[in-house]
């Protein structure tokens, strides 16, 4: 869900800091998820060189974006550099590459001089905002290993807001402006990014292919109470559509995810939509409990006592814990979706979103006449 991200249309890649709650105030020093496949052709580089071998610099780049999904920063660079003496000097995808690679090395200047040279080369708003959004990941990474922050705070939100505005739904530069917002403590003003995240997943191009229209399987049936002591049953839910959001406090993207899960828990009425997040942290109830008080989350929260809920949708093999995972049921109790951690957050939510709008909300229920029935025109009974 988090780290470099296929774009919408260019195929550059796009980074997603660690969110702004209790326990992802740090940045990320591993990006997990898929690493971008950058753009093969660089023919333009080579007609500008006139003598470069086009074949050689496509293989460097293959090379660059392998070493790049292995985790091998330095051997990433060197590949896209050698690219870069043999003809693709003025490629912005070579750019692009040594920029990644530089960001993981934590050369977070370096990063961004790399990513100034994509900006003069690239042509289009959405490249633009892909570029500013990695320059203000490299300033929100920088700000957690540095005594004057604020000022780095700053400059990844200018870069952030200059993402947002040339891309309206740019969802992961609103997720990155959410949580440089709430790192200077400003938790009003990041409570709006994220919710300006979900509407911008929700109008995402990048995310309409594939959306659950049609139902699975019956969800399993269960029946608990939350934390305030209310029953939460299968049953109970049906007629809305539900997320039941399984996490532990022990999920760097469980937690991470929590500013966006907090919108989301507001974004439709009650009558249309749920979230329920279950707690893994079996036998740990305490700890759950004030975590959840800590991190106020105030939507429905239950306790999944020894994983029970978890384990009847067969996750994975007992004892074992994959987490995240986000099940969408639909009104009759039928599994949407499963979501896993892998998948990308503005995916998951912006699925959502789209899904449970398509499908129209019931009118509801006439209230009973307080009058009593005439007699006048037909006769009683």
């Amino acid at each position: 869900m988090d780290g470099m991200e296929r774009a919408a249309k260019t195929g550059r890649a796009v980074v997603r800091a660690t969110s702004g709650s209790t326990q992802g105030m740090l940045a990320i020093r591993h990006l997990a998820g898929c690493v971008l496949v950058f753009l093969l052709s660089v023919l333009c580089a080579v007609a500008q060189t006139g003598a470069a071998d086009s074949g050689s610099v496509d293989r460097e780049i293959q090379s660059g974006d392998t070493a790049l999904r292995q985790g091998k920063y330095a051997e990433a660079k060197q590949h896209f550099e050698q690219a870069e003496r043999l003809g693709g000097l003025h490629s912005a995808e070579i750019n692009a590459g040594i920029a990644i690679a530089e960001l993981q090395m934590d050369h977070y200047e370096a990063a961004r001089q790399r990513e100034a040279k994509v900006l003069e080369l690239v042509s289009t708003d959405h490249e633009r905002a892909e570029a500013h959004n990695i320059i203000g990941t490299a300033w929100l990474r920088e700000s957690a290993q540095s005594t004057a922050n604020m000022d780095k705070l700053r400059a990844a939100e200018e870069s952030f807001q200059r993402a947002v505005r040339l891309d309206p739904v740019f969802d992961a530069a609103y997720f990155n402006l959410g949580d440089a917002l709430l790192r200077q403590n400003r938790e009003a003003e990041g409570a709006g990014a994220f919710k300006h995240f979900i509407e911008a997943a929700a109008k995402n191009p990048a995310y309409e292919q594939d959306i659950p229209i049609a139902p699975q399987t019956l969800a399993p049936v269960f029946a608990t109470t939350d934390s305030e002591g209310r029953a939460v049953s299968s049953e109970s839910l049906r007629g809305r559509f539900v997320l039941l959001d399984y996490w532990a406090t022990w999920c760097t993207p469980c937690i991470r995810a929590l500013p966006v899960l907090r919108q989301l828990a507001q974004h439709f009425p009650p009558s249309q939509f749920s979230l329920i997040s279950v707690n893994e942290n079996s036998p740990d109830q305490e700890e759950w409990r004030k975590f959840i008080a800590r991190e106020k989350m105030d939507w429905s929260q239950v306790w999944d006592k020894d994983a029970e809920m978890y384990h009847n949708y067969g996750f994975a093999p007992r004892p074992y814990l994959s987490l995240p995972r986000y099940v969408l049921l639909d009104r009759s109790g039928f599994v949407r979706r499963v979501y896993t951690g892998t998948d990308r957050l503005g995916l998951v939510v912006g699925q959502i979103v789209r899904t449970v709008t398509a499908v129209p909300t019931p009118p509801p229920e006439p209230l009973p006449s307080k009058h009593k029935p005439s007699c006048e025109s037909t006769p009683c009974q």
